[in-house]
């Protein structure tokens, strides 16, 4: 990232139209052009059209905002040869393109503009039939303009681009590429959605490449060097995988003898080529098994990174990286310091206890060798997150104090070793807090920004650092301690510019703080600081809510999900419009696996019941060849949550059936909740999932698991599944043994839940015991022989509703005895619940799936029901029509 310096009143004029700006105010580009050159990447920087000391090109290049530029170009159209037309096609995708990089919610309107201006289209129009007159230089100096403004090669949207390209990709001109060239070219096609054009010039850009490098030899500078690696990782990515079966047999010929880094960078085509990819997988696999040994650890890590994207076989690959570190430790094989820092690195996060008790000691030794840019990544594995030595912890902290804003050297580790803080580390967040090493490392970031923001120089950060500064400010709040009025002053200004990503870190940052502040010991000046956030927050993006439209679907479900799932609650109307476009979903639209994994998540989290949605969920994960059993779970999981059946749902059963049949990979907790769901709301038998999962085997490890781990993890979803099959399916002679688990976990989560009753609850008691006569014949938080909970319980009589003291039948007492609910002769047990919001889908009078087999439940055992929703609870008005409707309920409403 690079810095910019700018003004306070600079963040003023960006809210400028790009389109209407006056002549007496300086534009966007004269304001950074005034100062700095203003860079947006480093891939970005395009070298200027054959420089010509003519008056005509010095004005084009001088325009800075398009109100200018236009006019100019019609003015003096007759004066203009093809080198003035390409530098005006230059010069006004770099205009659009500096003003979307500070404003990326109005990109796509700022790019429909350009594309139906009419002086742009004159320009591509004359361009075009001017290309024999610009050089190669020209044209991929173009073609690279127009296509990071997201334009596709596709003659439907820019014929001008397709007829450019196609000139270009003759093999006379790619023999005149240089490095530089190369690459440019590479990064127009490879990194946009053009990347299938490129295939057929694979062989020929490769040659060129080869021929490039012989002629360099040994004589790299650092500019040549650094294209040489981004050309070797972008033909990385764009390897030609045909359909044909030939591809098969040479990939069969290959692998065996090709080196044990050939392979290396093969998991980045995974998101590109997801069908060709299932055929060279194996074949990787295969190499790198054979190989693991003479593979270094720094490609090792580099595998398993792209491995957790892309690579279902992720675990026995990890599993053999394991083995191979154990086997090193043990043999004590001499490691050198870049060995135990890349072996941290790959197996750190997900290694167990023993292994990271070893690499913490390999790391105690050699942590004084590494470099701050080692350390910063490092940092990635090992943090508190991760791990539990507190020294070691302190040591790596202790050494990321070496990365400054004021230090040239490191300053570009800062801002990845921030976001580490701000959207990694997600568990272990009071380790700032409450440990002295922890809580001095926030203060020390605190101090780096708050004196780069006082510099005598005004320096300003860009829009993606000033974010992250808000989220590192909301996210550690050390005692409710103030944000800097010199950051607060232009939140406002850079908040306008958050995308969903941004948008999701800073509301989790938000209720993070929230959460942490209590009414009488809050930092009043914080408090309000925060509250202001929120509302910039809530006020922008409803704002933006008509460009929603330009948001991918993908991108609405990431962001949903991201905030669902974070460790805090986060419900506010601003997420609202993105559930009504959700819920809004066209069929049309396709979903992707990921997709279905993300809302199931989202789905999950929020009780949101969006039908048509979940029936494209399901079809999608019957269409896919390549889904997995662990997705099929979530997704039944999800459906369980929410209480619905897809109208494909039997064919998703059998298709469940069948993975599980040919072993496909399960963890426990997925075997629970398929079977939960098949049972429970889907009213499927699976007996070969039942068998293995009500086997003594499972069961012993599902209790070693609650012994080490949380026990309600696996412990709860078992015991809503024995609840399920003794009560559903009692054909299947699966016996009852959970009271153990009713008792010690359940019953005492429920205790809990009791002592947070509402005034409804005590309004509803208190009705209830006038209508029987006294306290005597109603109880209140009682359990079902099956442990369900229920609200108030009485018995009345059959013939006349005489109520009758229920004491002797309390099943609380004799609960662990026979599971027959007793009833006595001539009576009928009555079971009231007090439903809540929580009890429904969100905004609907559906129950949630949990919900829905508990009621159904409790009519099986022999309970009479009788349900209070409570949005008819809340429009009564006086006590008395609150009375009357309780009497009308108990007495004339058989449900």
């Amino acid at each position: 990232m690079h810095l910019i310096s700018f003004r306070p009143i600079f963040l003023h004029r960006l809210k400028q139209q790009l389109w209407t700006i006056k002549p007496c105010w300086r534009t966007l580009t004269d304001t950074c052009t005034s100062q700095e050159p203003f860079k947006i990447e480093e891939e970005d920087s395009i070298p200027s059209i054959s420089v010509i000391n003519d008056s005509l090109m010095h004005s084009i290049q001088s325009c800075s905002s398009l109100s200018t530029l236009f006019p100019l170009v019609r003015a003096n159209l007759p004066q203009h040869r093809a080198h003035h037309i390409a530098a005006a096609l230059l010069r006004a995708c770099n205009i659009v393109r500096s003003c979307a990089y500070f404003h990326p919610i109005n990109m796509e309107i700022y790019r429909k503009n350009l594309l139906d201006h009419p002086m742009f289209n004159l320009l591509c129009h004359l361009c075009e039939h001017r290309l024999l007159e610009l050089n190669f230089e020209d044209h991929v100096n173009i073609m690279s303009s127009l296509v990071k403004l997201d334009i596709r090669m596709s003659s439907s949207e820019s014929p001008f681009l397709r007829h450019l390209f196609t000139e270009l990709a003759q093999t006379e001109y790619i023999e005149k590429f240089d490095l530089n060239l190369l690459n440019r070219f590479l990064i127009a096609l490879v990194k946009k959605s053009n990347r299938h054009l490129l295939l057929p010039l694979y062989k020929p850009l490769l040659e060129r490449f080869r021929q490039l490098l012989i002629q360099i030899g040994p004589s790299h500078t650092p500019a040549t060097l650094k294209c040489t690696i981004g050309i070797m990782h972008l033909l990385g990515m764009a390897v030609p995988i045909t359909n044909t079966q030939s591809d098969d047999t040479q990939a069969q010929k290959i692998a065996p003898i090709a080196g044990p880094d050939t392979f290396v960078r093969l998991l980045t085509l995974g998101g590109m080529f997801p069908e060709q990819m299932k055929r060279w997988i194996p074949h990787a696999f295969l190499s790198w098994t054979q190989n693991l040994h003479r593979i270094l650890w720094f490609d090792l890590y580099l595998i398993l990174s792209s491995a957790k994207r892309h690579f279902r076989r992720l675990n026995e690959l990890f599993d053999l990286a394991v083995t191979r570190c154990i086997t090193e430790f043990d043999q004590n094989h001499v490691l050198v310091d870049h060995d135990v820092l890349y072996m941290t690195c790959a197996l750190y996060r997900y290694s167990k206890i023993k292994l990271k008790l070893r690499l913490n000691k390999r790391l105690h030794k050699c942590l004084d060798n590494f470099d701050p840019h080692e350390i910063c990544l490092l940092y990635q594995h090992v943090n508190p997150d991760t791990c539990n030595d507190w020294d070691l912890l302190a040591r790596i902290h202790q050494k990321l104090k070496q990365i400054s804003l004021s230090s040239e050297e490191y300053e570009g580790d800062f801002w990845p070793m921030l976001t580490i803080l701000t959207e990694h580390i997600n568990k272990n967040i009071d380790y700032y807090t409450s440990e002295p090493a922890g809580a001095d490392f926030i203060m020390y970031l605190r101090a780096e920004i708050e004196r780069s923001k006082s510099r005598s120089n005004e320096t300003w950060f860009i829009r993606d650092q000033h974010l992250a500064i808000l989220t590192f400010y909301l996210k550690y709040a050390l005692s409710g301690t103030a944000i800097p009025n010199n950051l607060m002053i232009n939140a406002d200004a850079i908040i306008s510019q958050a995308g969903l990503k941004d948008t999701g870190t800073l509301l989790a940052g938000y209720y993070n703080a929230a959460s942490l502040l209590s009414p009488d010991a809050a930092n009043m000046t914080f408090q309000r600081q925060i509250e202001q956030i929120h509302r910039m927050l809530v006020r922008h993006k409803t704002e933006h809510l008509s460009n929603i439209s330009i948001y991918p679907f993908s991108h609405l479900v990431n962001f949903l999900s991201h905030i669902t799932s974070s460790r805090y609650n986060i419900d506010t109307p601003l997420l609202e419009p993105f559930y009504e476009r959700l819920n809004s979903f066209d069929n049309q639209t396709s979903l992707s696996l990921r997709d279905v994994n993300n809302l199931s998540l989202l789905f999950s989290h929020s009780a949101r019941l969006y039908p048509s949605l979940l029936d494209s969920m399901c079809s999608t994960l019957i269409d896919t060849q390549s889904t997995s059993l662990k997705l099929i779970a979530t997704y039944f999981r999800c459906l369980y949550r929410v209480n619905y059946k897809p109208e494909q749902i039997n064919d998703l059963c059998s298709l469940a059936r069948h993975l599980y049949q040919n072993k496909d990979e399960i963890r426990s907790i997925d075997m629970l909740w398929i079977a939960t769901a098949n049972a429970g709301l889907f009213n499927q038998i699976d007996e070969d999932l039942l068998n293995d999962i009500f086997s003594l085997s499972f069961l012993d490890s599902v209790d070693q698991v609650s012994l080490k781990k949380n026990v309600l993890q696996l412990g709860q979803p078992l015991f809503r599944l024995n609840q399920i099959v003794c009560i559903d399916h009692p054909q299947l002679n699966i016996p009852w043994f959970n009271d153990r688990f009713g008792l010690e976990v359940a019953l005492p989560e429920m205790r809990r839940h009791w002592l947070l009753r509402h005034t409804t609850f005590d309004h509803i008691e208190s009705n209830l015991a006038t209508i029987l006569g006294g306290k005597e014949y109603l109880q209140t938080h009682t359990l079902s022989p099956y442990f369900h909970e229920i609200d108030f319980e009485c018995i009345l009589r059959l013939d006349n509703h005489q109520p009758v003291q229920c004491d002797q039948f309390n099943t609380m007492k004799n609960i662990t005895r026979d599971k027959k609910l007793e009833i006595p002769e001539g009576c009928e047990r009555v079971a009231i619940q007090l439903t809540t919001p929580n009890h429904y889908c969100h905004n609907t009078t559906h129950f949630v799936g949990s919900v829905e087999v508990s009621f159904r439940h409790l009519k099986k055992l022999g309970y009479r029901l009788v349900i209070l929703p409570y949005y008819e609870l809340s429009v009564i008005e006086s006590s008395a029509a609150r009375f009357r409707y309780l009497n009308n309920k108990l007495f004339k409403n058989n449900q």
